[in-house]
């Protein structure tokens, strides 16, 4: 391995030998010190490697043994430098590319995370950020054994983590701690008070006082079912009082009003179906064009329609090709019938009742009225929803209650 390293860099001959006493050119070589390798019979000739120093040597040897010798290639770092040296423009572009590639590798261009669930990626992403760690950082100023620490200290929810480098990428791989179960409270006393206007519909008590009952008007904040519990030795009498966790189901019916408005005269596009192409190389976040459309004058919507991530193996290079596709479009004038408009409304309105109402919506009615060029509507949306939330009772109240017990 050695010598073959060392030959290499020196540089050697590969030649061939014909002649009736080849073997004795071979015996005679190896005797006065020229060192032979990689000798195979070529049916009437013999090929072999000899050292350049050694080659300069082999005169007196064919002479001597009636043998000749021809030269099939020089070989090796000296011949290569040789023959690239001729060409200056391909061996300083072989330079410069060595050399951008190093520079490129040098950096980190991609961070990937894996095992979370609970936590996003993009909090994770901008506190290593802060930290040095994002693509197009240097990867030797990325710090992994302090980036591990101050994540554990971030964030609560990981129980471990691991962060590494690995050619131009770095992985973050976390594990996310267990969830708790939430603990539902039944001892602490509070009471049931309304989270919105509303008119009750039904009331379920499982434990307290109703304050309130079915068809009453209440408005927010207004007390349902009382924590405080009355504690009586007869039907009059009054022993003393009890503060409970209160617990219910209450069913209000509330209200919603939603409006929405929408044009009977508009603008939509129209692709013409002419497409141009934009290709370009990316290097990390530089773009250089090598077919960049002229665009001018005109109206398009660009859409990536192909590219290539280069890459040696399993390491990829911050380099990439990419392909974007200018559809070109008009501005074309519309109109819809103000039916038409009162539909479109209509769906409008309807998902937005599903996506604000918390419970069971039993009702849509939708007034439209024509302002100019639009139309305008108004919904008042009812919903039959849960309108118990939990208050806990004042601190006096729990001391009020110690006294007495």
């Amino acid at each position: 391995m050695f010598l073959a390293l060392w030959y290499y860099l020196h540089g050697y001959v590969m030649i061939t030998v014909s002649g009736f006493s080849v073997e004795r050119f071979v015996n005679m070589a190896t005797f006065r010190g020229i060192y032979l390798w990689n000798i195979q019979p070529k049916g009437s000739y013999m090929q072999m490697n000899v050292s350049t120093k050694g080659y300069i040597l082999l005169e007196e040897c064919a002479e001597k043994t009636g043998c000749q010798y021809d030269i099939v290639c020089r070989c090796g770092l000296p011949a290569l430098l040789k023959k690239y040296k001729k060409r200056k423009i391909l061996s300083l572009g072989i330079l410069f590319f060595v050399a951008a590639l190093y520079l490129l590798s040098s950096f980190v261009w991609t961070v990937e995370v894996e095992g979370n669930e609970r936590i996003q990626k993009e909090e994770l992403f901008a506190a290593c950020e802060k930290m040095g760690m994002a693509p197009g950082k240097l990867k030797w100023n990325v710090n992994t054994d302090n980036i591990t620490e101050r994540l554990l200290e971030i964030f609560p929810d990981i129980s471990w983590v691991s962060v590494s480098v690995k050619g131009t990428d770095a992985l973050i791989k976390i594990v996310e701690t267990i969830p708790q179960p939430e603990i539902v409270d039944k001892v602490t006393p509070s009471d049931l008070i309304a989270k919105k206007d509303s008119i009750i519909q039904s009331i379920t008590v499982e434990a307290g006082t109703p304050i309130v009952q079915s068809g009453d008007v209440v408005k927010k904040g207004e007390l349902l079912i009382s924590g405080e519990v009355i504690i009586a030795a007869g039907e009059e009498a009054e022993v003393g009082r009890e503060y409970i966790h209160a617990r219910g189901a209450i069913l209000g019916k509330v209200w919603y009003t939603l409006e929405e408005k929408i044009d009977l005269h508009y603008e939509e596009k129209k692709y013409t179906g002419e497409e141009k192409k934009d290709k370009s190389i990316q290097i990390g976040d530089i773009v250089i064009n090598i077919i960049q459309p002229n665009m001018e004058d005109s109206t398009y919507d660009k859409q990536k329609t192909g590219g290539k991530q280069f890459a040696i193996g399993d390491f990829k290079l911050p380099v990439a090709w990419v392909e974007q596709t200018y559809k070109k479009y008009e501005t074309i004038q519309k109109e819809r019938t103000e039916e038409q408009a009162k539909k479109e409304i209509e769906q409008i309105l309807k998902q937005k009742a599903i996506e604000v109402v918390e419970g069971e919506i039993e009702n849509i009615d939708i007034v439209y009225q024509r302002q100019d060029n639009s139309v305008v509507a108004t919904a008042t949306i009812i919903a039959i929803e849960e309108i118990g939330e939990e208050q806990k009772r004042e601190q006096m109240i729990l001391q009020k209650n110690e006294e007495e017990l």
